[in-house]
């Protein structure tokens, strides 16, 4: 309540399914994206710092979409790796029974995305993205990571009574990215807890590794860091669990980097050309 997630802007306790963190707008601090019920849009809550937090989700763009829908797993994600991060929701309805009614609301449900338009809104761009051309289902879980190393975060989808999706997500062509495999000595060996921030240009993204994601769910270890056009790392900062700060200068896009407390960059592995 204190520091004002506990409800929505309007005072409404909500019917919340997954969560995420994710800085958004680029002020160095983590905003928190929660997802609910039917008749409900979405909550964004922006990060204001030592006064709390202020939920933006209609003045952001992300309630209005999602208001008919039952929403379950989400990811803040780099979808065309420019740098701002966006939103992905997997929604489907409680009850087979809905299919049954003559109007309203059916148990299969679209999937959701919201693409980060750099001034605190987001877009809906579903359809942009080829989403609304998936077979419709009942979804749950939504996992992120890049499958099959190429330097774009796919999407893992848990579907109830049927073969889970797996999204490919094709980029775009020209803006660099990175990866980094956090390997912890003196820290747990996952690095659960660890915390990178790199500088690239005029970008400044931090992201942390986390164990579990928004909703029966565990997502690609691994840290993804969209670069735009920027084609230089001027620095990346890593603060491991143990306390221990490590630095690394001027270091290239477009590779995957195993990094080891203490050791620095241990393997380095070329991504695809952007």
């Amino acid at each position: 309540m204190q520091s004002g997630t506990a409800l929505s802007a309007e005072g409404d306790a909500e019917g919340s399914m997954g969560v995420d963190f994710g800085d958004y707008d680029h002020d160095g601090r983590l905003d928190i994206f929660v997802t609910n019920f039917m008749d409900q849009g979405d909550s964004l809550y922006h990060n204001l710092g030592a006064t709390g937090f202020d939920d933006v989700s209609w003045k952001a763009g992300v309630a209005t979409t999602s208001y008919p829908y039952v929403k379950w797993g989400t990811g803040f994600f780099d979808f065309d790796n420019d740098g701002w991060v966006d939103l992905f929701v997997a929604s489907g309805h409680v009850y087979p029974q809905m299919d049954s009614l003559d109007s309203g609301p059916r148990y299969r449900e679209p999937l959701m995305l919201h693409m980060n338009n750099h001034d605190g809104t987001f877009t809906d761009s579903a359809a942009t993205a080829g989403l609304n051309a998936i077979p419709l289902a009942s979804r749950r879980g939504a996992a992120f990571g890049d499958v099959n190393n190429d330097g774009n975060i796919d999407v893992l989808l848990l579907n109830v009574g049927e073969p889970p999706s797996l999204l490919l997500n094709h980029g775009v062509a020209g803006n660099h990215r990175v990866l980094f495999k956090l390997i912890g000595t003196k820290s747990n060996r996952a690095a659960i807890g660890a915390r990178v921030t790199v500088r690239a240009g005029k970008l400044v993204q931090f992201n942390e590794v986390r164990g579990g994601a928004s909703y029966l769910s565990q997502n690609d270890l691994r840290l993804h860091f969209g670069l735009g056009k920027e084609s230089n790392l001027d620095s990346v900062e890593v603060q491991w669990p143990s306390g221990l700060v490590e630095k690394l200068q001027n270091v290239a896009p477009d590779n995957i980097y195993t990094l080891v407390e203490g050791k620095g960059i241990r393997d380095t592995k070329p991504l695809p050309a952007p």
